[in-house]
């Protein structure tokens, strides 16, 4: 169902847990708990905003996540540019802004306004049930209501991105992790 705004506490949670530990970017820049935990609650209740989705097993408990939203072609900001990020959440928001820059003009004239899913996530336990999926399309009714044309995602989990292209969606840009470089020319994004 539609998140609201008593849903962030276990959003929160959600993420702090299972998102935090299940994404292969947050391991490979060494991202904890401490690091996420300011940051994730406020992006939690930026996008609780009609659109944003929690999925529930019938005890409560938190299995699936979309946090999502509009973004309008003259609107355009850079995605984080009002966060305080510490050094290791920085280099995550870099690598997003620099796919955002210039996404406008890879996208057709006609299309003014996009849905945005900010972030998709299911429970480990329960991958593979076809919750991802539904988290996808819930509302896209809706969205091309209030006016979207397409819809827009920034997908740096390998499980994300079979998602996305198991149901219709295309790249438009690629940064390769191995050529996100820091100002020494070290790797920033390193698995072990």
């Amino acid at each position: 169902c539609l998140a609201t705004h008593s849903d962030v506490p276990d959003i929160h949670d959600f993420l702090l847990s299972d998102f935090l530990n299940s994404r292969a970017l947050n391991a490979a820049i060494g991202l904890t708990r401490e690091d996420a935990y300011d940051v994730y609650r406020e992006y939690i209740k930026e996008n609780i905003n009609g659109t944003s989705v929690v999925v529930r097993h019938e005890n409560g408990e938190v299995v699936g996540v979309r946090l999502s939203g509009y973004e309008d072609r003259h609107g355009e900001t850079a995605p984080y540019e009002h966060y305080s990020f510490g050094p290791i959440l920085s280099q995550i928001a870099k690598i997003i802004t620099k796919l955002n820059e210039g996404k406008w003009g890879l996208i057709p004239d006609d299309i003014t306004r996009l849905f945005d899913i900010k972030l998709i996530s299911v429970a480990e336990r329960w991958r593979g049930r076809g919750i991802g999926k539904e988290l996808l399309i819930f509302g896209l009714d809706a969205a091309r209501e209030a006016g979207a044309g397409g819809a827009y995602a920034e997908a740096v989990s390998v499980v994300s991105q079979g998602l996305f292209a198991k149901n219709g969606y295309s790249v438009i840009r690629e940064i390769v992790h191995e050529d996100w470089l820091d100002k020494d020319g070290k790797q920033v994004f390193v698995w072990s």
